[in-house]
């Protein structure tokens, strides 16, 4: 036996001595015994790569997949969010719309998700992921065409309703993708990047209101807000076309890559332990997610944070305009620092999970600055000589939409397991969709234009909030703990070789899944 034949052998059997009994231990030497579909012809537990391969490999990476995620993300950002500038653009008289029909259009958009997440995750599971959202991007940009025509309640509620039903394939699908081609410490700064993209359109539809605004009643009789949707409308058209033509649908797939490179970079995400795509609906694991707390505690932090999220980037236009009593030109330029607010908040937290790998922590620090916003917006009344303190009140309210990447890196770097992981995400995304729903309906018409009534729901929103990050994670901390000790030899070394990461188990079945906190 060779040298390094004596070496392997004897690093699985010191695994193997870790694990509960014999059974447990399944090595990837047996290529056939791979059951991930898409990973199965690209395995080499033997393969070694060197920290400077790894960063290489990110690199080309972020060139070839991450701009791509970007102009997705950004794309359903804007297309979704041009009722925002329209509101205050005439809209609101041009089609009729009454009491809290505005806030309706917002609720049915996110209905139209809730109703289409269950579908969504059971598409991303079966077919290619780049060609998926492709297509949905191809389908908003024909809906929002047809927005940019609707002079009429009822149309426009059952558009948006259809926009959410599609837009609910683009969270699973970039979730899903960048699971597929990062590491669990890389996916903070990745998620916070594609997800810091809706600031980024904000900050633009703030400005293509501000600019078309000036077009009311010109050439072609169209309105403003009619040049802007149709605009984005094209927009969409266009990197639609892109995505569905360039976007990898998973590493093994990449045209760019050749096969020896596919083994490296599917080998290069094993320690991530989710494996990277699995057809097999597996009924254990829909059972596994139902009866684990950690799916509830998920739900409820991605509600909590949109129930208070959903409905200030509903209405931050109508109340920089009539709460704090800005024209509406100041009004679309006010909200274009919220954009850039949204940017650099993503990228603080990306970098302080990083830094400390206290994604919960960090989520509980974010809400502060809301409650302080919060309680200025309360205690100071609108007037010529406040405006300016509402004004950054309200732009330290922002600091808690940066929860957003957090809890979904919870959501995909936790779940394992192809059928466990579809469950979760639906769950997760639901809730969130749900919250976004219902978030506008907390700005009641009877209590504008200061909302206060809204601003104390929110104060006990942001206390639901940090009591379930904090049983979050005693739970996770628990886990990890008898993972570890599962894998601890008498001489109290861990041995954990990453051997099950693509046998399709899900994060409580394999024993070297470790859990973010």
């Amino acid at each position: 036996m060779s040298k390094k034949d004596d070496i392997t052998t004897q690093h699985f059997e010191n695994a193997r001595d870790a694990y509960p009994d014999d059974d447990v231990l399944k090595t990837d030497r047996d290529r056939h015994e791979v059951a991930d579909d898409e990973a199965r012809n690209y395995v080499n537990p033997d393969l070694v790569i060197s920290d400077d391969e790894s960063k290489r490999m990110r690199r080309k990476i972020h060139r070839r997949v991450l701009p791509l995620m970007c102009l997705a993300y950004i794309t359903q950002a804007m297309d979704k969010g041009t009722l925002g500038p329209a509101s205050i653009m005439g809209w609101i008289d041009d089609v009729g719309a009454k009491n809290n029909d505005y806030a309706l259009t917002s609720t049915l958009l996110w209905c139209g998700i809730i109703v289409g997440e269950p579908i969504a995750n059971q598409l991303v599971r079966r077919f290619p992921l780049g060609k998926l959202l492709g297509s949905a991007m191809i389908v908003w940009s024909g809906l929002l065409m047809g927005l940019t025509f609707s002079l009429a309640i009822p149309p426009v509620f059952a558009i948006r309703f259809l926009l959410g039903f599609f837009e609910s394939l683009f969270g699973p699908v970039l979730l899903s993708i960048t699971v597929q081609w990062y590491l669990k410490d890389e996916q903070p700064f990745v998620s916070s990047i594609w997800q810091s993209m809706l600031g980024s359109s904000q900050a633009i539809m703030s400005l293509f209101g501000y600019a078309f605004y000036h077009l009311q009643n010109k050439k072609g009789g169209l309105h403003g807000w009619q040049w802007m949707t149709m605009t984005v409308s094209l927009f969409s058209f266009c990197s639609a076309l892109v995505t569905f033509r360039f976007l990898p649908d998973s590493p093994a797939r990449a045209r760019w890559l050749s096969e020896e490179e596919k083994t490296r970079f599917i080998e290069r995400v094993r320690s991530n332990n989710q494996g990277i795509k699995h057809k097999v609906f597996k009924k254990t694991q829909i059972w596994e997610a139902v009866s684990d707390p950690y799916t509830y505690l998920l739900f409820l932090l991605a509600f909590f944070n949109t129930l208070v999220v959903g409905g200030i980037n509903t209405f931050n236009a109508i109340l920089i305009n009539q709460a704090f009593g800005f024209s509406v030109l100041d009004s679309q330029l006010l909200s274009i620092p919220l954009g850039f607010m949204v940017v650099i908040t993503y990228m603080l937290n990306a970098y302080l999970v990083t830094k400390t790998k206290q994604t919960l922590l960090v989520m509980i620090c974010t809400v502060v600055p809301n409650i302080v916003g919060t309680i200025l917006l309360i205690c100071i009344a609108p007037g010529s000589g406040t405006r300016g303190v509402l004004i950054f009140g309200f732009y330290l309210m922002q600091f808690f939409q940066s929860c957003n990447p957090s809890i979904f890196l919870m959501l995909s770097r936790n779940s394992a397991g192809q059928t466990k992981k579809s469950f979760t995400y639906a769950t997760t995304y639901i809730a969130w969709a749900g919250g976004n729903a219902c978030a506008s309906q907390l700005f009641q018409a009877r209590w504008a234009k200061r909302y206060i009534p809204t601003l104390y729901i929110h104060l006990g929103l942001y206390g639901g909030f940090i009591i379930t990050c904090l049983v979050t994670r005693i739970l996770l901390v628990r886990r990890n703990k008898k993972k570890i000790a599962a894998q601890t030899g008498e001489d109290g070394t861990v041995v954990n070789v990453n051997a099950r990461a693509f046998e399709d188990l899900t994060d409580i079945e394999n024993p070297d899944f470790r859990y973010s906190i």
